[in-house]
């Protein structure tokens, strides 16, 4: 894992020489509730800068990293035209079963659809929701996570806007944004940053990501 996360590190920070092209940009920002004696000699000698938040900078234990931050509207069409430049296609059609792949090698990246096409009854939703905002002069990141709720908190700085976050719903299939859920996630935002208060909300999102208790090879 430590050696895919390394070279996933190299390419990334290639890709955000093109930030506009490729969607990805190298954002300093701070992982709460981490030390320096929780990461690996490996992440002091690959992050140039990483070191411990000052009280004055965040409440708690907190590290400061430089790491990539992906606006996947920008990412996925480029790795769509990349996909397709290097004499790939691409085809839209329903499938009922992953017999249906005419190919030797099928690679199911499905998500909580697998449940019905593979068929596996094991996968289950994990519904996350974001509030999306005028960014108010925000140039850094935060992620923060309470230790008696677990809840996480995060705010995530994206060209034109300001991501907050979030939620982790285990086995809640509804995609409707809940605004008592979205009013929590700017209350908590602001009160790491509290000029958040009052940025005009732009969007809901609302996502079911796909978990199961045990990986399936």
């Amino acid at each position: 894992a430590q050696s895919w996360a390394l070279r996933s590190l190299d390419v990334y920070e290639e890709l955000s020489a093109r930030p506009e092209e490729t969607g990805v940009r190298m954002v300093e920002g701070v992982l709460g509730e981490t030390g320096l004696d929780e990461v690996g000699a490996w992440a002091s000698a690959r992050l140039p800068g990483l070191r411990a938040a000052t009280p004055a900078e965040y409440t708690g234990s907190g590290l400061w990293a430089r790491l990539p931050l992906i606006d996947m509207s920008t990412h996925l069409p480029w790795l769509r035209e990349r996909l397709v430049a290097a004499g790939g296609t691409v085809e839209n059609r329903a499938v009922t079963g992953l017999a249906e792949a005419d190919a030797p090698v099928v690679v199911n990246c499905t998500g909580l659809a697998s449940r019905e096409l593979v068929p596996d009854p094991a996968v289950r939703p994990v519904r996350g929701q974001l509030v999306v905002v005028e960014n108010p002069g925000i140039r850094t990141w935060l992620v923060s996570a309470d230790p008696d709720s677990g809840e996480t908190t995060y705010f995530l700085p994206q060209p034109g806007r300001l991501l907050l976050g979030g939620t982790a719903e285990d086995d809640v299939w509804s995609t409707e944004p809940d605004p008592a859920v979205a009013e929590a996630i700017v209350r908590r935002c602001a009160a790491l940053r509290p000029e958040i208060t009052g940025a005009r909300v732009l969007a809901h999102r609302v996502g079911l990501r796909p978990a199961r208790d045990a990986v399936r090879l």
